[in-house]
């Protein structure tokens, strides 16, 4: 498959994220000055931005003190109509090639989830390795209050009603910051674990499994957590094993997958294509002074594809991006389903562009995609209107490990490819705003960890 992932922005070649894409050069920048950022923004939203007519005429840098409060305000109308709802955002080149690139982050190593109307904290899923995992946390911990020695532990709700959040009460992601957890276990226990900041390795395809079934072709499962280079080998690695199998039915949990890399969500398309090959993946669309830069992507086979008939994916608000465009992009072709919540909607995708020497990246969103039939526009989530497929409404169950049979949502994408029907159809009408703690299905507002765009909700 043609590879879409070779944006040049303004000092070096770069990567593109949640949709695929390809630019000229880009502005330039000359210092790092406050001053300078502001215009190189500025200058990138005026050449590149997706939604162009949402931009304002006219735009005073002086008027903002930093490029971040400067990008807000002019992304503020596309915001208001829900296309960007942040997704244009200022980070850390170097943070960020750290998580596409090699795969590691600083953090505590835990994705969490709120729930109880944002009043209780959940943890979600535990890293590998982790200063977290070191620590004991295992999903289904709840943290009860959180602070910086036991002393001024702040109880979770007032932490969440608080104006910095979760994220405020976290601080940065930086190694060898400490807080303090007070933490009720499954179990019922109480306890307290003190656990410093570190770096950790993703992981991102972490669960991998061939489900046997009498009388049937197995069924192939994967928890697959980010679209990171990292991921590639363990994906062909994955869909080896179902190839070898014979597995007809594969389930890809992405419940925590807020996107990444499109050059990994190409290659998952390609282990499904089977006999897609030479057809319609998706097309490239961006706003139409660049539409001699749109594309057209086509699956093709690798050595490790699955024939895959079924194909389950589970989903919650924070599954975004390029999770979305994979859903998106087979459902024409394959027996899809989606089993879950409805996704967070995030159709667009952004080119990055840099000021090498400040390890300033702009991540603007530049394109859309679309599938061989055309949709594409599925801001509140999918499915949306134009999903034709199966539609499984599912409940997290934080009782049990992700991927474990019993576990509701595996065992409800089970019961889908067992049988072909949804045990609890799901509410095409339903859209929730995001349980993640501070609404990090993604991402954040302002200058945005990239941990926090990639794999929702996790520290």
């Amino acid at each position: 498959m043609k590879s879409l992932w070779t944006a040049i922005g303004a000092l070096t070649v770069l990567s593109a994220c949640g949709g695929g894409g390809g630019s000229t050069l880009g502005p330039t920048a000359n210092s790092c000055t406050d001053g300078e950022k502001k215009t190189f923004t500025l200058a990138a939203a005026r050449e590149w931005y997706l939604f162009q007519d949402t931009l304002p005429a006219t735009v005073d840098t002086a008027a903002f003190t930093t490029a971040d409060a400067l990008l807000d305000s002019i992304t503020s109308t596309a915001r208001g109509q829900s296309k960007d709802r942040g997704f244009s955002f200022i980070t850390s080149i170097t943070s960020e090639q750290a998580v596409l690139a090699a795969g590691t982050s600083i953090g505590f190593g835990v994705s969490i989830r709120t729930i109880a109307s944002n009043t209780r904290i959940i943890i979600a899923q535990v890293f590998e390795s982790s200063a977290a995992s070191d620590a004991g946390f295992v999903r289904g911990d709840e943290i009860l209050a959180v602070g910086d020695s036991v002393a001024n532990l702040q109880p979770a709700s007032a932490v969440l009603a608080s104006a910095g959040g979760i994220t405020g009460a976290l601080g940065a992601n930086t190694a060898g910051i400490s807080r303090v957890f007070r933490v009720r276990t499954p179990a019922g226990a109480t306890v307290d674990r003190t656990v410093s900041k570190r770096e950790f390795n993703l992981n991102p395809v972490n669960i991998v499994r061939v489900i046997n079934r009498p009388g049937l072709s197995p069924i192939g499962y994967l928890s697959f957590r980010t679209f990171v280079s990292t991921a590639d080998a363990q994906l062909r690695s994955a869909f080896a094993s179902f190839r070898a199998a014979g597995a007809r039915d594969i389930i890809i949990d992405l419940r925590y997958n807020g996107g990444g890399l499109v050059s990994t969500a190409e290659l998952l398309l390609n282990l499904f294509a089977g006999d897609r090959a030479n057809q319609v993946a998706y097309s490239v669309k961006f706003n139409p002074a660049k539409a001699s830069s749109e594309s057209t992507v086509r699956f093709v086979n690798q050595a490790e594809t699955a024939n895959a008939q079924r194909i389950a994916f589970i989903t919650t608000d924070g599954t975004a991006s390029a999770s979305e465009l994979v859903i998106n992009a087979l459902a024409p072709y394959a027996d899809v389903a989606i089993v879950g919540s409805k996704t967070f909607g995030k159709p667009v995708g952004q080119n990055a562009y840099d000021i090498s020497a400040c390890d300033f990246r702009l991540r603007l969103v530049a394109f859309r995609s679309v599938n061989s039939a055309g949709n594409g526009d599925y801001y509140t989530g999918l499915p949306d209107a134009a999903f034709t497929d199966a539609y499984c409404g599912s409940t997290e169950d934080f009782q049990r490990p992700i991927g474990d049979d019993a576990e509701v949502m595996t065992s409800d994408a089970l019961y889908w490819v067992n049988n072909g029907s949804c045990r609890v159809p799901g509410i095409l009408g339903l859209q929730k705003t995001s349980p993640f703690a501070d609404a990090q299905a993604p991402p954040l507002s302002g200058h945005v960890a990239p941990l926090q765009v990639y794999v929702a909700g996790s520290f």
